[in-house]
């Protein structure tokens, strides 16, 4: 599949939904003469991939949008910048939760940057549901202030993951993802050292390495 010609008919069929056209699949077949099933295709990849909160309306025979505030991504990010574009967006959603002060601009923020990552919008009723019979990962952080201060306040971007702290001075936390965790670790402002588990070491600097390579061009 050639990705610039379905993001070219993905963004026309956006534009006809935005000016209320209710685009549908004949419609779409005259425009680009593709198959029936790569026109289907493109609906699917718009609503499982990218998020898309699009609806079929019998009466008009045609799709539409069921919220205004959904945005397609441009041609020029890549599958890892929207990624990383996601990232951020959690990381400001963290501190929307723990910034009282700016919470609204933080939001907005969060919400602009998913709608550009391409993907759902993100719910800040999601994190730790009790009783969800979801098991938490478990991660054990040291601190490089660890010995010099013993009796250390935990950081407020991390309070809400923090389960208690070892004999050995490292910290103790849950999370259900680690594309908040990680987010919320950096936002920190404290140096620690992953100790478990291995993946979330791996995992923290591939997030750094698309950041780097983000800001590097």
């Amino acid at each position: 599949m050639n990705p610039i010609a379905s993001l070219h008919r993905i963004q026309w069929i956006d534009a006809c939904i935005r000016q209320g056209r209710y685009p549908g699949i004949p419609a779409i077949l005259d425009r680009f003469e593709i198959s029936r099933r790569q026109a289907l295709r493109d609906i699917e990849y718009m609503r499982d991939s990218l998020g898309a909160p699009i609806a079929y309306c019998p009466k008009r025979r045609g799709y539409y949008y069921t919220d205004d505030s959904f945005a397609v991504p441009g041609q020029l990010i890549t599958a890892d910048q929207r990624e990383l574009l996601s990232c951020l967006a959690t990381n400001y959603e963290v501190l929307a939760q723990n910034d009282t002060r700016a919470t609204e601009a933080y939001t907005a923020l969060a919400e602009l940057l998913q709608r550009l990552s391409g993907k759902a919008a993100p719910s800040m009723k999601l994190h730790h549901i009790p009783g969800d019979g979801v098991v938490p990962f478990r991660a054990i952080l040291r601190p490089e202030s660890a010995v010099m201060m013993p009796h250390r306040a935990i950081p407020s971007t991390l309070r809400r993951f923090y389960r208690g702290r070892t004999e050995l001075q490292t910290d103790i936390f849950e999370f259900y993802d680690s594309y908040e965790f990680i987010p919320a670790l950096l936002a920190s402002g404290v140096s620690y050292t992953i100790e478990h588990p291995k993946w979330l070491k791996s995992r923290l600097l591939q997030f750094i390495e698309r950041l780097h390579n983000l800001n590097s061009g």
